[in-house]
C-alpha cells in the first residue's frame, strides 16, 4: 500500500524541518499580535453594529456573496474583540496551514514529472511561499481573513481532486467540490479553481517511463499512435468529473446575478469583467517580476520607470505573445523538452491562472504593502516554478541562489512587520489623545493616512468616517459631532508634522511639512486642490492653505492636526 503524504522517514523528516521556520516566522510577526484593526476593518464594525447573526446571510450589507467570511469575521468580533492575541493565531495559523497543503500539492507535482527529490524541493518552495514578505498584508490586516480561508479550501480541494483522480473513490470528488463552494462564498477568487484543475488533470508530458505517480496512455482507438500524449491517471473519467466544478461554477455567477444585479459583486461587472488582454497581460508581467526581481523594494523612480515599461502595449502583447508560445512548446507533444523544464512551465502557468481573478485589477506600487494580497495565493506555484528552474544549476549554485533568496525574504519581512507595529502604535496614540468627542464638528485639516503604506486612517468610503468609526470602535470614544476628513499625508517618521497656524481673523488656515517626502492624500489616492461646501483646499508649496466658505463656523467646532502621535488644536 502507498504511504500516506503525511508518513513515511523521509516526510517525517521535511515535517520536523518546518519546525525551526516556524520559530523564525513566528519571531517577526508576533510583534503585529495588535496591527491590523484599520481601514476596511472599522467599516465591517460598522456595518455589524447592533447586528445579529443572521445579517451574514446579505453580508451585512456589502454587495458581494461573502456570507463564509462575514460568518467568521462576526464570530472573532464576538469571541476576540477589537484586539488580543486571538486574530493573531487564527491568521497565523491560516497562513502555516496553507504552507503545510502547498508542501504536499507541490510534492505531487515535482513527483509527477519524475524529480528525485520531490520532498526536498517542494520543502524549499513551501518555506519561501511561508516567509515571503509580500504575505503581511493578508496575515496582519484582519480583513484579509477571505485570502486566507478561501486558499486554504482552494488547496483543500485541489489535494482532494487529485486523490480522487488515483483513487477513484466518490467521496474524494464530493469533499473537493464541498470546499470549492465553500472556497466560492468566502471569496470570488475562488473562480478560478475549476481552470486550475484542468492542466492538474491533463499535463502533457514527454515519451519515457511513467513514474507511481506519472500518468498512464489512455488506450483507446483515436488515441493510439499519439507519441507523447498521455493523460493521468484513469484517463477520461477524471476529465467528466471536471463537469460538476463548471456547473457550480455558472450557479454561483447566476445567484450572483439574482441576489446583487450583477455577474459579479465586490468592485462590480465593470471591473471584475473587464476583459482588456493588453492590460490583464501587462499586470501578470508585474506581479511576475514582483516576485522574481522584488521591484516592490527598489528606489521610487526606478520603480516607477520599470512598472510603466511593463505597461507599454508593445511589451505586454509580447509578453503575451511569448507566454503562449513557450506554453505550446512546453505542452505540445511535438517536441521533445526536459521534464524539468516542463515542470517549470506547468508551474507558471498554475501562477498565472491563479491570477486570473485579479490580473485586472490595479496592481499598486506607491507604497509598501498595498494590495499585495491579490498575489498571495499565486506566489505558491511561483515559487514551485522557481525552484524548480534553479535544479538546472550546479548544486552549490542552486542552493546559494534560493539561501539569499530567503534571506532577503527574511530582511524585507522583517522590515514590513516592523512598519505595521509602528504604524499601530501611532494609531493607538492619535486615538488616545483625542478629546473632542463632544464638539458638534470636528475639522481633520492633516490626518496620516498611512505608515510607510501601511494603512492608519485610509478612507475609500469617502463619507468622512475612519477616523470616527476608529474612535468608536476601537478606542470606546463615540464622537457625535460630525467629521470632515480635509486632507491626509503620508508619514514617514514618527515625528512628522507640522507648522500650522490660523489666521486671526479670516478662516484661512496655513500647514508647512516640518520635514521632506511626505505628499498630499484623500480617499486612497493622491489629492490636488479641490472644494466643497465647507472650505477649499489648495496645496501651497511643501504645505496647504484651507479656507473655511463660512467663517466663524458653528459654536464648539474645532480644527484639529496630527503632529506625530498627537493632535494640535488650532
Amino acid at each position: 500500500m502507498k504511504k500516506s503524504v503525511w508518513q513515511g522517514k523521509s516526510n517525517k523528516l521535511y515535517w520536523r524541518g518546518f519546525i525551526p521556520f516556524v520559530f523564525f516566522f513566528h519571531s517577526k510577526y508576533l510583534r503585529t499580535w495588535d496591527a491590523g484593526f484599520v481601514s476596511d476593518f472599522t467599516g465591517f464594525m460598522h456595518r455589524i453594529d447592533g447586528a445579529s447573526i443572521g445579517g451574514v446571510w446579505d453580508c451585512f450589507g456589502f454587495p458581494a456573496m461573502h456570507q463564509v467570511t462575514n460568518f467568521f469575521l462576526f464570530c472573532f468580533v464576538k469571541w476576540f474583540g477589537v484586539g488580543g492575541i486571538g486574530w493573531y493565531l487564527v491568521f497565523t495559523s491560516l497562513h502555516l496551514a496553507n504552507t503545510a497543503l502547498g508542501f504536499v500539492l507541490a510534492k505531487k507535482i515535482f513527483e509527477r514529472y519524475g524529480n528525485e527529490k520531490p520532498e526536498e524541493l517542494a520543502f524549499i518552495a513551501s518555506i519561501l511561499f511561508l516567509m515571503c514578505p509580500y504575505q503581511a498584508e493578508v496575515l496582519v490586516w484582519r480583513v484579509c481573513f477571505n485570502f486566507l480561508f478561501c486558499t486554504l479550501t482552494m488547496l483543500g480541494s485541489m489535494l482532494l481532486w487529485l486523490q480522487y483522480c488515483e483513487a477513484k473513490k466518490p467521496k474524494h470528488l464530493l469533499l473537493s467540490l464541498g470546499l470549492f463552494v465553500v472556497a466560492l462564498f468566502t471569496f470570488e477568487l475562488a473562480v478560478v479553481l475549476p481552470l486550475l484543475l484542468v492542466p492538474l488533470t491533463w499535463p502533457l508530458t514527454p515519451k519515457g517511463e511513467p513514474t507511481e505517480y506519472q500518468f498512464t496512455e489512455l488506450q483507446s482507438e483515436e488515441n493510439k499512435g499519439v507519441s507523447g500524449f498521455r493523460f493521468p491517471f484513469r484517463g477520461q473519467g477524471s476529465a467528466r468529473a471536471l463537469l460538476p466544478y463548471f456547473a457550480i461554477l455558472a450557479s454561483y455567477f447566476l445567484l450572483n446575478k439574482l441576489v446583487l444585479g450583477g455577474w459579479a459583486g465586490h468592485y462590480g461587472e465593470a471591473t471584475h469583467l473587464n476583459f482588456d488582454l493588453r492590460l490583464i497581460a501587462s499586470n501578470c508581467l508585474k506581479y511576475f517580476t514582483k516576485y522574481l526581481l522584488w521591484w516592490r523594494e527598489w528606489p521610487h523612480n526606478a520603480k516607477e520607470q520599470f512598472l510603466l515599461f511593463l505597461e507599454q502595449p508593445a511589451v505586454a502583447w509580447g509578453g503575451l505573445a511569448v507566454g503562449l508560445a513557450m506554453l505550446w512548446l512546453l505542452t505540445s507533444a511535438r517536441f521533445k523538452t526536459s521534464p524539468t523544464l516542463r515542470l517549470v512551465g506547468f508551474s507558471w502557468l498554475l501562477f498565472f491562472l491563479a491570477l486570473a481573478p485579479v490580473a485586472n485589477l490595479y496592481v499598486a506600487y506607491i507604497l509598501h504593502g498595498e494590495n499585495d494580497r491579490y498575489g498571495y495565493f499565486a506566489s505558491l506555484f511561483f515559487f514551485v516554478g522557481l525552484v524548480a528552474l534553479c535544479s538546472f544549476l550546479p548544486k552549490w549554485l542552486r542552493y546559494g541562489v534560493l539561501i539569499i533568496y530567503l534571506v532577503a525574504s527574511y530582511y524585507f519581512l522583517n522590515s514590513i512587520t516592523d512598519d505595521w507595529k509602528r504604524a499601530t502604535k501611532i494609531t493607538t496614540s492619535l486615538l488616545q489623545d483625542f478629546r473632542w468627542q463632544d464638539a458638534p464638528e470636528v475639522y481633520v485639516l492633516a490626518s496620516p493616512d498611512n505608515y510607510d503604506g501601511i494603512p492608519i486612517f485610509k478612507d475609500f468610503s469617502r463619507e468622512n468616517l475612519a477616523i470616527k468609526h476608529a474612535l468608536k470602535y476601537l478606542a470606546d470614544k463615540p464622537a457625535k459631532g460630525d467629521f470632515y476628513q480635509v486632507a491626509q499625508f503620508n508619514m514617514t517618521d514618527w515625528n512628522n508634522g507640522f507648522e500650522a497656524n490660523r489666521d486671526s481673523t479670516t478662516g484661512f488656515f496655513h500647514l508647512q511639512f516640518k520635514q521632506w517626502g511626505n505628499w498630499w492624500w484623500l480617499y486612497g489616492m493622491g489629492l490636488g486642490d479641490y472644494q466643497n461646501e465647507q472650505y477649499r483646499f489648495r496645496t501651497d508649496g511643501n504645505g496647504c492653505r484651507v479656507e473655511m466658505k463660512q467663517w466663524p463656523p458653528k459654536a464648539g467646532s474645532v480644527f484639529i492636526v496630527a503632529q506625530g502621535g498627537s493632535w494640535q488644536e488650532l
